[in-house]
């Protein structure tokens, strides 16, 4: 049997169930199995009260794989009679129906086992559905609870809060003092409401010493329990201390707010233009400033001692006072700490100093050619963020990342008394480190200046350390340790980092040079246009084809190097940037075809009115472009305005991802004066798939015609993740970094030159 756990306090609600594997087949805890494809398991739970949404659900199973997994649904009801459709029941719920919290709610869940394989079966371990409750808040004026209930307060304001010294507790109803069997508890936020505190008691003690940053936003809520048998009335719960209040209605009100330490309800209150007004017979009830925070003060902290508040300094006190113009005495400590931090968290590294050599003096350019290593000597040194480069490449799907520099630090103290006075770090130095096994030379070195402009330590830039012809050991003892560390090494296995060619080049050149054998194309009969397609400074295409040029329908670009065999495990990740020319009721809109309509086998991508239809096999997925929204037309592609689409067909996590994009302008026109490169997103959808795979020998992809405009068609072997979405749009040549790219087509036009005899 599921249990149901409510959080009232919090308005959370958490419904689970732990199934036993060992338990007889029949029992209520047996484990639900799912033998074929097609099997449901349901399960319904009824009559939950007071919930406005479930937002997040999980589940644990055995015997999952690519041929056999579970596909999870859900609905709802206030009767158990009239129920709406089957949801899809997501991880993160973000379909849950509006409904009434005040309704009692009927939610049936189910289980249904999909996929080609026969074999095995699927076992039901766990389930965990969470979600939120209405809660009894009250936010203003009095608040009065009732016997054996419980009411939640939360405060309209929001503050900076610095300290708090002292709590009152105003309570018309219990002058003297509230009730024991009264439960006062608090929580707060400092990160609108994402995230709140434990429940504590509500005391002067707890209030007064909570960890407050004074740097963000604090909110709080308090949760009253009576269970004293009686009425209880709270008129106001004030905080007292030294705050900001960022509200627009800061002093319009004193209800469950901060006050100042002289400003509280126990000495007056607020007019509607915000002036205080004294009130010495005001309710003193609840503990004020001074009194125990607990209901039971008898106001007499309601006071301010201004004494002392006038005194003049003493000189002896002026002379104990810290002085920031001291400069040498923080100077020295910065210099103590800053090399006591490096002897403690410091690497130990062998440092080889190296000096010009005057023969190699060229006085052309006034500059030395050759260097001896003159010193060297174990020291400390500190990495920026203790990070050293991983020894591997760094890439994504479209990007590559190279280690170029590090920043290291070492103080000017620990390097004199090493090497003396007279010496520096220069650009020709070389440094080896002894736990990582990794020789870096500095490309760079300057005294970095901070505290009153006092240089406590060197900052270093490394790079790749490589052999020099013109740097030369000085001495043999230099020149036989250099010697002991490069002993059966190279130099890349003392660096750890592999030489590659520079991040900046540019390759696939295939994607822009004109061509005389065509190794994308298999041949294109669309006319190819001219036109300059530019967001902010940045060219995104030069050429387009016109597939209005040949007969609709018939095949306007073919292509010749997409694998034919495509499985189960494998993705697709495609964009396009197209123009429509004449939206036409029913035309359609090819993007892509690598699709055998008579095997229906392969997939396409196709624009036709308002929706793009995805077919992969014979399975149809639609997307609606026009999705409709109370109160608002729907919104469609408009005509002569140029969008980039981007399909993803995730097979390893079934799921399909759509986006639609363009210039962030309103008019075309105005692109090539924007600021920014940022793509303006006008469409997303995901839906579920079921995998395919299929074989499609001498079929070539092609792009049918239509009344479009298309170009920068980019076919990949994965999906394009939605972080570099903006980066590989805005680009007219994908770099070859990219191991995924199946091809990139620019309409780019085809070269043709005159044929010659060999011996003529």
């Amino acid at each position: 049997m599921y249990d149901v756990v409510t959080n009232l306090n919090d308005g959370t609600i958490t419904i689970s169930d732990v199934f036993d594997i060992n338990a007889a087949t029949g029992s209520a805890e047996a484990t639900p199995y799912f033998y074929q494809p097609e099997d449901e398991y349901v399960i319904s739970f009824t009559n939950l009260q007071n919930v406005t949404e479930f937002t997040k659900f999980q589940y644990d199973t055995l015997g999952l794989s690519d041929e056999r997994f579970l596909l999870q649904y859900y609905r709802v009801s206030r009767d158990g009679i009239s129920w709406s459709d089957w949801f899809d029941l997501k991880r993160f719920i973000d379909n849950f129906p509006v409904i009434d919290p005040l309704d009692p709610l009927f939610v049936d869940i189910k289980w249904v086992r999909k996929g080609d394989s026969l074999l095995g079966d699927i076992r039901m371990l766990e389930y965990k559905l969470e979600g939120e409750l209405l809660r009894a808040v009250d936010d203003g004026d009095v608040v009065s609870i009732p016997t054996s209930e419980t009411k939640i307060i939360k405060p309209p304001f929001i503050y900076k809060v610095f300290n708090i010294t002292d709590l009152e507790i105003i309570s018309p109803s219990h002058q003297t003092g509230l009730p024991d069997d009264l439960i006062l508890e608090y929580r707060y936020s400092q990160d609108s409401s994402r995230s709140w505190s434990e429940w504590e008691p509500l005391t002067k003690e707890n209030i007064t010493t909570v960890n407050i940053n004074p740097i963000r936003f604090f909110q709080i809520e308090y949760s009253i329990t009576n269970n004293s048998g009686q009425l209880v009335s709270i008129q106001d719960i004030n905080l007292i201390g030294d705050f900001q209040n960022v509200t627009n209605d800061s002093q319009k009100s004193n209800l469950f707010g901060i006050r100042e330490c002289c400003l509280s309800n126990m000495n007056g209150t607020f007019d509607s233009n915000g002036n205080f007004i004294p009130n010495e017979n005001l309710n003193s009830g609840g503990g004020g400033a001074g009194g125990s925070g607990d209901g039971s003060g008898d106001g007499s902290g309601g006071s301010c001692d201004t004494s002392g508040l006038n005194d003049k300094m003493s000189d002896q006190e002026k002379a104990n006072l810290y002085n920031p113009y001291q400069q040498n005495t923080a100077s020295k400590l910065l210099t103590k700490l800053s090399s006591d931090a490096e002897q403690v968290f410091g690497h130990k590294i062998l440092y080889f100093v190296t000096d010009p050599d005057k023969k190699g003096q060229d006085h052309t350019l006034n500059e030395y050619q050759l260097f001896n290593v003159v010193c060297e000597g174990e020291v400390k040194i500190s990495i920026e963020g203790n990070n050293f480069p991983d020894s591997q490449i760094v890439m994504n799907q479209f990007d590559l990342n190279l280690f170029e520099t590090m920043e290291a630090h070492i103080t000017k103290q620990q390097f004199k008394e090493i090497f003396g006075v007279q010496r520096r770090p220069s650009k020709e130095d070389f440094l080896y480190f002894c736990n990582v096994n990794r020789m870096y030379q500095v490309d760079h070195a300057q005294q970095f200046r901070n505290f009153n402009n006092s240089a406590v330590y060197y900052k270093l830039i490394l790079k790749k350390y490589t052999q020099k012809a013109n740097v030369q050991a000085g001495t043999i003892d230099i020149q036989n340790k250099l010697d002991k560390l490069t002993k059966n090494t190279t130099i890349d296995e003392l660096m750890g980092i592999e030489q590659t060619k520079d991040k900046a080049a540019i390759a696939n050149k295939q994607q822009f040079t004109p061509l005389t054998r065509d190794p994308i194309r298999l041949e294109y009969n669309a006319q190819i246009d001219k036109e300059l397609v530019e967001n902010s400074s940045t060219i995104i295409a030069k050429a387009h084809y016109d597939l209005s040029s040949v007969n609709y329908r018939s095949s306007a670009v073919s292509y010749k190097n997409l694998d034919p065999i495509f499985k189960v495990s494998d993705n697709i990740g495609f964009q396009v940037w197209f123009n429509v020319n004449n939206y036409i009721q029913d035309e359609i809109y090819n993007f892509m075809s690598h699709y055998d309509t008579s095997t229906s086998l392969g997939w396409r991508a196709e624009l036709s009115n308002d929706t793009i239809t995805i077919t992969l096999n014979s399975d149809t997925y639609v997307f609606n472009l026009t999705p409709y929204t109370t109160g608002s037309d729907p919104t469609g592609l408009e005509e002569e305005t140029w969008y980039c689409y981007v399909l993803n067909i995730d097979q390893r996590n079934r799921k399909m991802d759509q986006y639609i994009y363009k210039r962030d302008v309103d008019y075309e026109e105005d692109a090539p004066t924007l600021p920014t490169t940022l793509l303006r997103k006008v469409y997303q959808d995901t839906q579920t798939i079921v995998p395919i795979e299929y074989e499609l020998l001498n079929f070539n992809p092609e792009i049918l015609a239509s009344d479009m405009k298309i170009t920068n068609i980019r076919m990949f072997l994965d999906v394009i993740p939605e972080n570099v979405h903006n980066k590989i749009l805005n680009q007219y040549i994908i770099r070859d970094d990219s191991k995924y790219l199946v091809f990139a087509d620019n309409a780019t036009t085809r070269l043709y030159l005159p044929k010659f005899p060999l011996f003529e």
